[in-house]
């Protein structure tokens, strides 16, 4: 039945038809009255019994109403597994739906190698290949160009995108591409209102979370609801949303909505709705009693009834207890993973075996992967299952609703629940799981093949759960690439946590600086703080991680010491390139922009006097380090002279290569440095003509040139 129609007299529904229309709606009512066969009652509970929540349901839709308004929110979800959070989001999505807003979708997943961002990256992709080139655009505006980064499918819509300026550095960078995707998704609201949906951010990647507080900062004026659910028991002080949530706790616009059990009677119209049969009085108190309300585990237990005819009367234990009117005699399992397990029971072995490697490639997978791994023992080992026959397997796992079509997605499927992916995965021995991610990490290599590394995140991470048994070698060669592109996403946690993880599967010592030696070189500090030799290990590969991790590390040091244990690696890395004769490398690593940030940090000064002189004189790269060398002098030493001699020579290189970017960077050090020495008109000379250089395009500006204006 259409919700809208025309009247009588062939007028168009008014905006008041729509909003009684929409009032009218029982989110909480199935729209066809259940069969009373088993069958029909399983596909009736399958396709979404929603009961109670009425009270959370009107809050949200409150939010809502604020955000259609232009006053942009920001709420959460709350509530333990199985509580309903996915379930009530998607009765918001459908009543936004109808209300003309687009609703956008993204998840978060538990230690599958996803990439950064990713939550927020199929929202906007989804955005993305819905929208005409002209109208994405338009509403990206200049910030395409750093969206782009961590969304490739923005270049595939807008081939002829340029790529974004090179950032100062990485407060910039990861302000600018935040600043970005608020500007667009403020933009993108204004023709229609945007619902953004991000579930599970208690698995959230610590990049994923600084963009939602960034962008509930921008919600004022915005036709933009965002929602997030998580579920609070996983949470602890230290863990990452937890200080997500008490920075927003200070906005104005967000809201918290708690999810807890059913009562008694959302209990009873569940069973009613979803079976078609009144139930016993005994059999609603023994359901809450086991379940204590939570609906994921009600709609398990009652599947679970109705499977093996406990509702219909032909199960061994539906009659009630002679004596006991009021009890129900059937056994329920204790807890939710027995009733999973007596679920997946009803499916061949076929189905079980394929769903229990699919439960390793994580909560999403899809048929290419599935094709490479389950096997066809009945046309001799190592056969893989024919297409056909898998889709039938697949066929029979989706029928029973223990797995589900992605939308959109030809080919692309996700466990209904996460509880179902946890329970096949940890029902598997250690041994067997170790194995299985070992074939995965090497099917799923072959199968990507010279785009290996853009799946560098996935593979990582399933050659270091196989690590026991293939080895180190791909963990560590897919750890550095995948932290390469964090650091190109601006994502430095996640890049910190491949190097890390990379630097200790090769034995080489990342933990504590000791002091500067007389070589500029660093050692180790050993558990009682002696100076100690790093460990073996070292080789191209180790220093190219430990120049990733420095970089990682500088972009997220907050205070002195972690300043100096990214500078330590830094000069490690240096030192490795430069005793393995591969100046190129070395020099790149000494021209890195991390160590401006931290120049009075002991030892920066012997350094860069060590990379000069390995530099081509008058070369670009040795343009790069005097920038560098002469910022530093200014500092560390106080001295004017050979600064100036520095930067001067640094300012002709760059002019005569044409760098305006190394140009703009060295009159802004020179400007800082005649500002320091009182030369006003030279430091706002030079200021001026660094911020004319940079244009418009960068966040650019002096200090100097605020107090030169002052004092002229």
């Amino acid at each position: 039945m259409r919700l809208l129609s025309k009247d009588p007299a062939g007028r168009p529904a008014s905006a008041t038809d729509v909003l009684q229309a929409l009032e009218a709606i029982d989110l909480t009512t199935p729209q066809a009255d259940p069969a009373n066969d088993d069958s029909c009652a399983l596909d009736s509970m399958a396709g979404g019994v929603f009961v109670g929540r009425q009270k959370e349901m009107d809050e949200l839709k409150a939010a809502l109403e604020d955000a259609l308004s232009g006053r942009g929110r920001l709420v959460t979800l709350v509530g333990e597994p199985g509580i309903g959070k996915t379930r009530t989001a998607q009765e918001l999505a459908t009543y936004a739906g109808l209300r003309g807003a687009q609703v956008l979708w993204g998840r978060s997943y538990e230690a599958q190698g996803v990439p950064p961002y990713w939550p927020w990256v199929q929202a906007i992709r989804s955005y993305v290949r819905e929208r005409d080139p002209e109208r994405l655009s338009s509403e990206m505006g200049s910030g395409a160009g750093d969206i782009a980064e961590i969304v490739s499918d923005v270049r595939e819509r807008l081939p002829g995108l340029r790529p974004s300026p090179p950032p100062e550095g990485a407060d910039e960078a990861r302000f600018r591409l935040f600043d970005a995707i608020a500007t667009f998704l403020k933009s993108a609201s204004r023709s229609q209102p945007l619902v953004i949906i991000l579930d599970d951010l208690h698995w959230a990647d610590k990049p994923s979370l600084a963009l939602l507080e960034f962008v509930a900062r921008e919600l004022a004026g915005a036709r933009l609801l965002l929602v997030g659910t998580y579920r609070d028991m996983e949470l602890s002080r230290q863990h990452p949303l937890a200080q997500t949530l008490g920075e927003l706790a200070r906005e104005r616009m967000f809201q918290k909505v708690l999810l807890r059990g059913l009562t008694r009677d959302d209990v009873e119209r569940f069973i009613e709705l979803a079976t078609g049969v009144k139930p016993p009085a005994g059999l609603v108190d023994a359901v809450l009693t086991q379940t204590e309300g939570n609906p994921f585990f009600v709609s398990e237990v009652v599947r679970l009834l109705v499977q093996e005819g406990e509702l219909s009367g032909r199960g061994p234990n539906a009659v009630p207890r002679p004596g006991l009117a009021e009890s129900w005699a059937v056994r329920i399992p204790e807890g939710v993973k027995e009733v999973i397990g007596r679920r997946l029971d009803h499916l061949s072995e076929r189905c079980n075996q394929t769903l229990s490697i699919a439960s390793v490639i994580g909560r999403e997978f899809d048929l290419r992967q599935l094709l490479s791994l389950v096997e066809d023992p009945s046309v001799g080992a190592e056969q893989r299952l024919s297409e056909e026959r898998l889709l039938e397997v697949l066929e029979e796992a989706l029928a029973a609703r223990v797995i589900e079509e992605l939308p959109r997605s030809v080919g692309r499927y996700q466990f209904s629940h996460a509880l179902i992916q946890q329970t096949l995965a940890e029902e598997l021995s250690t041994t067997r799981r170790v194995r299985l991610h070992a074939r995965i990490a090497e099917r799923l290599e072959a199968m990507y093949g010279p785009d290996a590394d853009a799946h560098a995140a996935e593979l990582a991470y399933h050659f270091a759960e196989a690590e026991s048994v293939v080895g180190s070698e791909k963990l560590v060669h897919y750890s550095l690439v995948a932290g390469e592109r964090a650091i190109a996403a601006f994502a430095w946690e996640e890049a910190l946590a491949h190097f890390q993880r990379a630097l200790a599967a090769k034995d080489v010592a990342i933990t504590g600086t000791g002091p500067s030696t007389g070589s500029g070189r660093t050692g180790d500090l050993s558990a009682h703080g002696e100076l100690v030799e790093p460990r073996a290990g070292m080789d191209a590969e180790a220093a190219a991680l430990l120049f990733g991790l420095a970089k990682a590390q500088g972009a997220l040091a907050t205070d002195r010491p972690k300043m100096e244990e990214a500078f330590a690696n830094q000069v490690r890395a240096f030192d490795w390139y430069a005793g393995a004769g591969d100046i190129s490398h070395a020099l790149a690593v000494a021209a890195y922009r991390l160590i401006v940030a931290v120049a009075r940090i002991p030892g920066m000064t012997e350094f860069l006097g060590r990379a000069l002189e390995l530099a081509p004189a008058d070369s670009h790269e040795a343009g790069r380090i005097l920038s560098i060398y002469g910022w530093v002098l200014s500092f560390a030493q106080g001295g004017y002279e050979g600064a100036a001699k520095a930067l001067g020579l640094a300012l002709a290189i760059a002019q005569r290569e044409k760098d305006v970017a190394l140009e703009a960077d060295t009159l802004q050090r020179f400007s800082a440095l005649n500002g320091q020495h009182l030369r006003v008109e030279e430091s706002l000379e030079t200021d001026v003509r660094a911020i004319d250089l940079a244009g418009s395009s960068r966040v650019f500006g002096s200090s100097w040139v605020w107090a030169s204006l002052i004092a002229l």
